[in-house]
C-alpha cells in the first residue's frame, strides 16, 4: 500500500508531462508570424520553424515527407537567404541558370517572382521563388515542393509568397 500511492501520484506526473509535451509540439506546427529587424513572414500551418539555422537567413520545413522514392525527404520547406552585394537581375539568373525549367511572373528592377522545376539533393522540386531588392542586399525566399504535393500546397505557397516583405529603413 505505500508503494501504491507513490507509484500512483508518479504515473499522473509522467501523464500529464506526456500531454504537456504533446501539446507544445502539436503548437510548433501551427500557423506564425515572423518578425524581424528586416523581413516578416506568415510561417503556414503544418511547418516547423528551425531557430539559429546556419546555412539561412531563416529555414521551414513541413511535418510531412514524401512517398514512395521520396521517403526521408519533406514535402516543402522554406528558406530565406540574404545575398550581399547582388541585384535582383544577377540573382533570377542564377536561379533560373541551375533549373531545369522555369517561369517568371513578375520581374521589375527591385521585385522578381518566379516558379522552377529543378533537383535538390537528388529529388525533384517544384521551386517558386520571391526575390526582393533592399538597401545593399538581395532577399531570395524560396518555396520548394516535391512535384506530387504541388497541388496540396498551393494555397500556403501564394500566401508565403503574398506576406513576405522587406522593412525599408
Amino acid at each position: 500500500m505505500e508503494l501504491l500511492i507513490p507509484g500512483l501520484i508518479l504515473v499522473a506526473l509522467m501523464v500529464w508531462a506526456s500531454t504537456k509535451i504533446k501539446k507544445t509540439a502539436a503548437d510548433a506546427f501551427e500557423p506564425e508570424f515572423i518578425e524581424t529587424d528586416v523581413y516578416s513572414l506568415q510561417k503556414p500551418v503544418g511547418f516547423l520553424h528551425v531557430i539559429g539555422d546556419e546555412d539561412h537567413e531563416f529555414m521551414a520545413y513541413s511535418k510531412d515527407f514524401g512517398k514512395g522514392d521520396n521517403v526521408g525527404t519533406r514535402q516543402a520547406t522554406i528558406e530565406i537567404d540574404v545575398l550581399r552585394g547582388d541585384d535582383v537581375d544577377a540573382v533570377r539568373d542564377s536561379t533560373t541558370d541551375s533549373a531545369e525549367s522555369f517561369d517568371i511572373t513578375v520581374d521589375t528592377p527591385a521585385l522578381s517572382e518566379l516558379n522552377t522545376e529543378e533537383t535538390a539533393n537528388e529529388s525533384s522540386v517544384s521551386a517558386f521563388y520571391k526575390i526582393v531588392a533592399a538597401d545593399n542586399s538581395v532577399f531570395r525566399l524560396r518555396f520548394a515542393v516535391l512535384p506530387e504535393h504541388k497541388d496540396d500546397y498551393l494555397r500556403r505557397i501564394d500566401d508565403t509568397l503574398d506576406s513576405f516583405t522587406i522593412k525599408t529603413h
